[in-house]
């Protein structure tokens, strides 16, 4: 007797579609906006780090695989410890919720410009706005050529730094000698395709590889040619590192000599790369550059839609940046009370930034920056120069022609100078207070030990996948025997249970439905695919004519079903018999199952096809046996059993070798079609030589303009039968026969879980609750968010009006360092 290769689990099969049937109910959770909470967050973890696969990896793989699995591992219970312990009170799901909620249109505060109908029809005008001025730029030829200009130069740098792989990535000498050169006048192309699925498809069809793996090949064998002169070995981040009680230990340690030759070290390095940078970036280069940039902002001024744009986001600006002035100034608790859920996300978010930043409290950041406010508050010539900058910058953007002028380039260079004055001179202690707070900071995420745990789990992760003991990069054939012997079939048996959603079918002759329909993976994949070629080719000459011609010869057999419970419907409106049914069937199709060979060739001239036709197609149906569990014609169908299944079987053949040689002549056709519109492009092309698309980029555009084409051909001929309708329904609500009941039903149970999305207060929701393991018992609790001493600027300022003379500030406050009377050596800062 026939069998399959994996009879039906009940018991495994219900637990198994109720488990994916959450995973649609989690889908549409986050789609509502709801997030699972740590604790859901933690079991599921810990459940995955607990599945058969992690914590006992197959003896079939290699040793370095099962070294690989333990990294993935390693990977997981880092990046768990990290978020459970930065999010602890759920900050990051709270503050997700708060701005998703947040509407400024209903915050109505005293004194505010506008009432609600007023701000929302800003809002609209600014997102309108944007979107002008977007389409513009990525229309424009210039703003094009600046891309295509600064990729050619990254790929010309990143051959220089990766000898190894200058060959591939170095870009070719015409693409270099037409690097500064400007695109033609007033040149506009279409706007891109920025739908999801084109973006997707894009992404997919560039990075076939990890681009991972390609840095680390290029870096890997250059690591001192790249090493950058702001790295590791810049002094001013080491004496940031080094601030405080190590700073004075270290250098009472260190001789004179050692520190100056570091010094000079550095030195070099900047050096060196200040001259890479000016020979690959001169001073024509920039000055190039920046008249290019001019012109294409001239181009767009000269664009009927540009001023509207540019006029209602500046206006908008202005006038929503008062008011936000005036009430900052002059906070009531009215305005407090108004803000609240935005407030409180804000509360979120800084803590979150604050806890990564090894428990760095951000206060002083913003007190350097709410310092420079205060300035131009007290000090009407800096106040006056951000108003002059304002508006020349509204000059620029709004006068068409002006940024072209030489007049723009002299009032640039006044106010360049004079802001120079202002800010590095009077005002250089607090300008140079914010750069040294912000670097402060970044030393903060460098330093918290739980970012650095992750850091190095997750290096260590890509050492292994592409490093050989040596830490030289290495391809490593027996990880790609893991992946295709052990990985990939171990990934289909456990895929399982693939629940297909109710099917429902609407004629004026006939209603169909059929639910409850699980297919099961390790059935469904064939067992045996052959496939061979035969290829042959003659050379001719005089008389004698060439001849190229391959053929290919695909054998599949062996797929296979064991169906059971499946509901159906069915109601026959017209004809005879007129009648309605509704019961459960079981299908089996065991041993050989469905098979199917296949042989194609190459087409010739004379054959309507263009690459290959379809030679012939046999198909052949074994051990197909139907079963009626229920049915209201149970005994009809008994007696005409037999016959049917005779009648059955060889139309089911004959429909599946007409369908499959119906796709792919259409495959044939739509690849002709790709072909014929990449050679158009090319040709068009070649009026632009600068702009002639890669052989990659002609191909896949024309490929998505036939997919698209053929998705509204489809949307047509579903119009012109508006009679005949064909639904995919997950759940009753997408059903057109809601009343039609089926036991069983999966989208039932989806219906289930589609609700328990829904539940729950706020962004919480159980349908979350995935896994069996429990919670992790020994998690760091979050850091103590803490004022850390830290010095900042020391620079002496020109004003001793406006600045502190060699001193240090320390926690938003001027300090001053404790020495040890003993030694004198530093030993701590004092606030003053």
């Amino acid at each position: 007797m026939a069998s399959v290769n994996k009879p039906t689990d009940v018991k495994q099969k219900e637990a198994d579609i109720n488990r994916k049937l959450q995973f649609y109910g989690i889908a549409q959770a986050f789609s509502l906006g709801k997030a699972p909470s740590n604790e859901q967050i933690d079991v599921a973890l810990n459940s995955l780090v607990a599945s058969k696969a992690l914590s006992h990896p197959s003896e079939k793989l290699s040793a370095e695989g099962r070294e690989l699995v333990k990294d993935a591992v390693e990977v997981v219970n880092r990046a768990k410890e990290l978020l459970l312990s930065k999010n602890e009170g759920n900050l990051l799901q709270d503050f997700i919720w708060q701005t998703e909620q947040f509407d400024a249109k209903s915050i109505s505060t005293p004194g505010s410009p506008v009432n609600k109908d007023e701000a929302k029809q800003h809002g609209d005008k600014a997102l309108e706005g944007l979107r002008t001025l977007g389409t513009l730029l990525i229309t424009n030829g210039q703003f094009r050529k600046l891309l295509n200009d600064a990729t050619t130069l990254i790929r010309d740098m990143a051959g220089d730094a990766a000898a190894n792989t200058a060959s591939k990535v170095r870009p070719s000498e015409d693409r270099l000698n037409q690097i500064d050169q400007p695109a033609d006048d007033n040149t506009w192309h279409d706007p891109p395709n920025l739908s999801k699925d084109n973006v997707r498809s894009q992404l997919q069809s560039v990075y076939k590889r990890a681009p991972t793996d390609e840095a680390r090949d290029a870096a890997g064998t250059t690591a001192e040619s790249a090493r950058q002169p702001d790295g590791s070995l810049d002094p001013q981040a080491g004496a940031q590192t080094a601030a405080g009680v190590a700073k004075d230990k270290i250098n009472a340690n260190t001789s004179d000599e050692d520190r100056e030759a570091a010094r000079n070290t550095a030195a070099e390095y900047r050096r060196r790369a200040r001259e890479y940078l000016n020979k690959k970036v001169p001073q024509e280069r920039r000055e190039q550059t920046v008249w290019r940039l001019k012109k294409m902002v001239l181009e767009c001024q000269q664009h009927p839609d540009y001023q509207q744009a540019i006029t209602t986001l500046l206006d908008l600006a202005e006038r929503y940046g008062k008011h936000g002035r005036s009430l900052a100034a002059g906070g009531t608790g009215t305005v407090k009370e108004g803000r609240t859920a935005f407030a409180a996300a804000e509360a979120d978010l800084k803590t979150l930034i604050e806890r990564f930043a090894n428990g760095t409290s951000t206060d002083d950041l913003w007190a350097s920056i709410n310092q420079l406010y205060k300035d131009a508050d007290q000090d009407a010539e800096l106040r006056n120069w951000f108003k002059s900058m304002n508006s020349y910058v509204r000059k620029c953007l709004k006068q068409q022609g002006y940024i072209m002028e030489d007049e723009c380039n002299e009032e640039w260079r006044r106010l360049y100078d004079h802001g120079n004055q202002l800010l590095r001179h009077r005002y250089r202690t607090h300008t140079d207070r914010i750069a040294d707070e912000f670097k402060f900071l970044g030393s903060q995420f460098d330093q918290d030990p739980q970012n650095k745990a992750f850091s190095g789990a997750i290096q260590k992760l890509f050492n292994d996948l592409g490093h050989d003991e040596d830490g030289k990069p290495a391809f490593k054939p027996h990880l790609i025997k893991d992946l295709t012997d052990v990985i990939l079939p171990a990934l289909f048996e456990n895929v399982a249970y693939i629940p297909v959603p109710r099917i429902e079918y609407s004629d004026p002759e006939i209603d169909l439905v059929i639910e409850n329909l699980v297919l099961e993976s390790d059935n469904f994949m064939p067992n045996v695919l052959e496939v061979s070629s035969d290829n042959f080719f003659r050379w001719g000459r005089k008389k004698v004519a060439s001849k190229h011609q391959s053929k290919v010869d695909v054998k599949v057999s062996g797929v296979q079903m064991d169906l059971r419970d499946v509901s159906f419907y069915v109601k026959r409106k017209q004809g005879f018999p007129s009648l309605t049914d509704q019961g459960v069937a079981n299908f089996f199709l065991g041993g050989d199952g469905l098979s199917f060979r296949m042989k194609l060739s190459t087409a010739d001239e004379k054959d309507k096809q263009h690459f290959f036709k379809i030679d012939k197609v046999d198909v052949d149906v074994k051990n197909l046996k139907i079963k009626l569990a229920q049915s209201n014609h149970k005994l009809l169908f008994s007696l005409f059993k037999p016959m049917l299944l005779k009648v059955m079987r060889p139309a089911v053949q004959k429909a599946a070798e007409k369908q499959l040689k119906d796709r792919f002549n259409q495959l044939d056709q739509m690849l002709y079609l790709v072909k014929q519109e990449a050679d158009r492009a090319l040709e068009d092309a070649k009026s632009n030589p600068e702009n002639v698309p890669n052989i990659y980029s002609r191909y896949a555009n024309a490929a998505q303009n036939q997919v698209l084409r053929s998705k509204q051909k489809a949307q047509e001929i579903a119009a012109k039968t508006a009679d005949k309708k064909v639904n995919l329904a997950v759940t009753k609500e997408d059903s057109i026969f809601q009343n039609i009941h089926l036991p069983g039903g999966i989208s039932s149970k989806a219906t289930e879980y589609r609700e328990l999305a829904r539940k729950g207060e706020k962004w919480e929701s159980p349908v979350f609750s995935i896994g069996s393991s429990g919670t992790s018992s020994h998690l760091p609790s979050a850091p103590q968010v803490t004022r850390k001493p830290h010095t900042t600027s020391i620079n002496t300022s020109t004003n001793g009006n406006h600045g502190t003379t060699g001193q240090h500030y320390s926690n938003g406050n001027l300090a001053k360092p404790v020495t040890d009377t003993t030694t004198g050596n530093a030993v701590g800062i004092e606030t003053i």
